[in-house]
C-alpha cells in the first residue's frame, strides 16, 4: 500500500523559496521511487509553481490558530510521516505539544534545518549543512544528520568541465529582501567587460530590476524561471545570495562569488565557508563585483574552485534522506 508523506513549509515574499524549494526535491526524489505519495501543506500565499502540479497541496494563511490549522490538516491527510521544515523566526506556539501528539498518533516526523530544539521528540533532524556542529548534540535521544551530503537540491542535468567565458549570471533571492535590482545591475554595467552577457533571475516575489537606460553589456532578465538548472550550466560565472540556490550552482562546478544580504544572520556559515575553497565569499554586493572581476581575470582560480565544489557536491542529499525516510515508515 502507497503511503502517505505530508510536508509542511513556509513560502511568502518575506520569507522566501527555500524551505518550499528543499523540500519539492525530497518529493521529486520520493515520486520518482514510487514507493511514497508526497502531499504539501504551505503557510504562506498561493505561488503559481509547476512542480507543485504533481502533488497535492493546501495553502495556509499564517494565523493565531496554525497549530489548529496543521493538526485539522494531518488529521485530514492520515500520513505515515510529516517532515516540517519551517521558519525558524516564526512563532508555532504549542508546536511542542504537537509533536507530542504525532508521536501518540504513530506518526513519524522528521524536522529540517530548524528544530533541534526538538530533537529528543523528532524521530530525525535533518539539518542541510557543511558546518553543523553535531557534537554539540550528543545527548539528543533522536539522531541529527549534517554535512556536505545533506543538502536538499535537485539535479536535472549533467555538469560539464568548466571553461572561461563571459556569460555571467545573477541570483537574489526570490525575494529579493535587500532589494539588489535597485543598484546592483548599474552598478555591473559600469565595471564588467563589455563583452560581457549577464542573466538576471528576476524571483518571484522581486521587483523589475532596475537596469541602465543605455546598457553597455548585454542584458536578459529571466521572470521566475520554474528551474534553473539550464541557466546554470549554460553561465560562466555565478553571483549569487547566500542560500539554497547557491548550493544548487555549486553542483554543477559554476564559478562563484557569494554574499549575504541578511545582516549577520549568515556569517558563522560563510567564514566557515570561506576555508572550504568552494568559491569566491565576500561581505557585500560591491565586494561581489569585485570578486567576480578577478575570477574572470584568473582562470586558475575559477577553475580550482570549480573542482572543489564538484567534489564536495558529488553525493546528492536528498536520496541520503529518502533512504532515511523508506527506513523509518519501516520500521513503525
Amino acid at each position: 500500500m502507497l503511503k502517505h508523506i505530508l510536508l509542511v513549509c513556509h513560502a511568502s515574499p518575506k520569507i522566501g523559496l527555500g524551505h518550499l524549494s528543499r523540500l519539492l526535491a525530497l518529493a521529486q526524489a520520493l515520486k520518482k521511487d514510487g514507493r511514497i505519495q508526497p502531499e504539501f501543506l504551505i503557510f504562506g500565499e498561493y505561488i503559481q509553481k509547476d512542480e507543485l502540479a504533481d502533488f497535492n497541496t493546501t495553502f495556509l494563511a499564517d494565523s493565531d490558530d496554525s497549530i489548529g490549522k496543521l493538526k485539522d490538516s494531518i488529521q485530514t491527510h492520515k500520513p505515515s510521516m510529516v517532515v516540517f521544515d519551517l521558519y525558524p523566526k516564526h512563532d508555532f506556539t504549542g508546536f511542542g505539544e504537537l509533536l507530542m501528539w504525532l508521536k501518540e498518533q504513530n506518526i513519524r516526523q522528521i524536522g529540517v534545518d530548524s528544530l533541534v530544539e526538538y530533537c529528543d521528540v523528532l524521530d530525525l533532524v535533518w539539518i542541510p549543512s557543511f558546518n553543523f556542529d553535531v557534537s554539540r548534540y550528543v545527548n539528543c535521544k533522536n539522531t541529527l544528520k549534517s554535512g556536505w551530503d545533506s543538502f536538499l537540491i535537485q539535479k536535472r542535468l549533467r555538469h560539464n568541465d568548466w571553461t572561461p567565458g563571459f556569460k555571467i549570471l545573477i541570483l537574489t533571492g526570490g525575494s529579493d529582501v535587500s532589494n539588489l535590482g535597485k543598484t546592483l545591475p548599474i552598478q555591473l554595467d559600469e565595471l564588467l567587460d563589455k563583452n560581457t552577457e549577464v542573466h538576471w533571475v528576476r524571483g518571484p516575489f522581486s521587483s523589475e530590476p532596475n537596469l541602465p537606460k543605455k546598457c553597455q553589456l548585454k542584458w536578459m532578465v529571466h521572470n521566475a524561471p520554474e528551474q534553473l538548472d539550464e541557466l546554470i550550466v549554460q553561465s560562466d560565472y555565478v553571483i549569487t545570495v547566500f542560500g539554497v540556490s547557491f548550493f544548487e550552482v555549486l553542483q554543477y562546478g559554476i564559478p562563484t562569488v557569494v554574499f549575504s544580504p541578511y545582516d549577520n544572520k549568515d556569517n558563522n556559515e560563510l567564514d566557515a565557508l570561506s576555508e572550504e575553497g568552494v568559491a569566491m565569499v565576500v561581505n557585500n554586493p560591491k565586494l561581489a563585483i569585485e570578486g567576480l572581476i578577478e575570477l574572470m581575470n584568473n582562470p586558475k582560480l575559477a577553475k580550482e574552485y570549480s573542482i572543489n565544489a564538484l567534489k564536495k557536491m558529488s553525493i546528492n542529499g536528498t536520496q541520503s534522506l529518502s533512504k532515511e525516510i523508506y527506513s523509518l515508515i519501516r520500521s513503525k
